[in-house]
């Protein structure tokens, strides 16, 4: 990813923002006051709001896809494969609370067709790669072959997905990583093939 420090941390700053505030009040005044700067000097670094809101997409699909290049680098079973993508989620989340906000948010996605547009490729990308791993656990035998792959996937992502809505409606009242990986296991269990 192309980004500077300084795009960095305007980008942090306005995923604070609208986390802390809403995407209505992620405005250049608000941005700048809370970077301690002038609304001009965000103009050098980013044209628009719609610039900066694909920046902060842009960021989480970095992220993803950093995590995805690790797993295919490593020797990893479907299972663990599914496992890693999974519980990589919920480490980053628990990491950083104010992307998951913006990220499970459906305000920021309604003002603007092209962020859903632009978040559905992300997760385009999220499916092919988790359906990849389950039809070749499916194909290996690991994973039940009786399941529509299509649907493991909306499983293991859907119930990541609540997990993460409830962790962030209750303010972080539970240990979400915690959680995250019994869920995980819990579903690993559900569609793995006894041995």
């Amino acid at each position: 990813m192309d980004i500077t420090k300084r795009q960095m941390e305007i980008v942090q700053a306005a995923i604070q923002v609208i986390a802390r505030q809403g995407y209505e009040k992620l405005t250049t005044k608000n941005l700048a006051n809370s970077l301690g700067v002038t609304d001009a000097s965000l103009y050098r670094h980013f044209d628009s709001k719609k610039d900066l809101i694909k920046m902060i997409l842009c960021y989480f699909e970095h992220l993803s896809c950093e995590v995805i290049q690790q797993i295919r680098e490593q020797s990893l079973s479907p299972l663990d494969r599914i496992r890693r993508f999974v519980n990589n989620r919920y480490e980053m989340f628990a990491r950083e609370p104010d992307l998951a906000m913006v990220m499970f948010s459906e305000e920021l996605f309604k003002n603007d067709p092209s962020y859903a547009e632009y978040f559905q490729g992300i997760m385009h990308i999220h499916r092919d790669e988790v359906l990849g791993y389950i039809m070749e656990g499916q194909h290996s035998g690991s994973i039940r072959s009786d399941l529509n792959p299509l649907h493991v996937f909306r499983i293991v992502v859907g119930s990541m997905r609540l997990l993460v809505t409830q962790w962030n409606l209750t303010k972080g009242a539970f240990d979400l990583l915690g959680e995250g990986k019994l869920m995980t296991e819990t579903i690993i269990r559900l569609i793995e093939v006894e041995k």
